[in-house]
């Protein structure tokens, strides 16, 4: 995981300003939380991490570089949500391997990966249900999985 840091992120919706001179470091390796009330912008800070959100002034940088150019999927962060965001027409399988074929991945690699991972989370055996046959803390580990495989420079939870 690389080095992040926020300098002097400010972000508003409107005539609301949700973030403001926020500057923030993580070190390599680091595991932070964010915490505060509903509103706050914990997950606004999060989404520009990621790259699903463009910052009004300051910069995002990787390992001392701006990833603000940088497009979401080649940016190496990925946000698991907390409503999980499952694809309701998918199996548990196909939800995991999504990034991984998005990503072209070779299909033998895929299923290795994916069985990989729902090893790791403890859902084998669940490959073929689908996120409504599954209970919530069965979701957030799929939706876990799927970020996993895709192997990301940096996991936001």
């Amino acid at each position: 995981m690389p080095q992040i840091e926020l300098v002097n992120i400010t972000k508003s919706f409107g005539d609301k300003i949700v973030l403001k001179n926020i500057n923030l470091q993580v070190e390599e390796g680091k595991l932070i939380s964010l915490l505060g009330p509903s509103g706050c912008g914990k997950t606004t800070t999060l989404k520009i991490i990621a790259g699903l959100l463009t910052p009004d002034e300051g910069d995002v940088l990787f390992d001392g570089s701006s990833v603000l150019k940088v497009p979401v999927e080649k940016r190496g962060a990925v946000i698991v949500f907390q409503d999980y965001l499952l694809f309701p027409h998918l199996s548990v399988f196909e939800n995991v391997e999504f990034g991984l074929k998005m990503a072209k991945v070779d299909k033998v690699k895929r299923k290795e990966k994916v069985k990989a991972m729902l090893r790791l989370v403890e859902m084998e055996g669940y490959e073929e249900k689908y996120p409504h046959e599954l209970s919530g803390g069965q979701k957030q580990r799929v939706a876990l999985a799927r970020a996993l495989a895709v192997e990301p420079k940096v996991l936001l939870t």
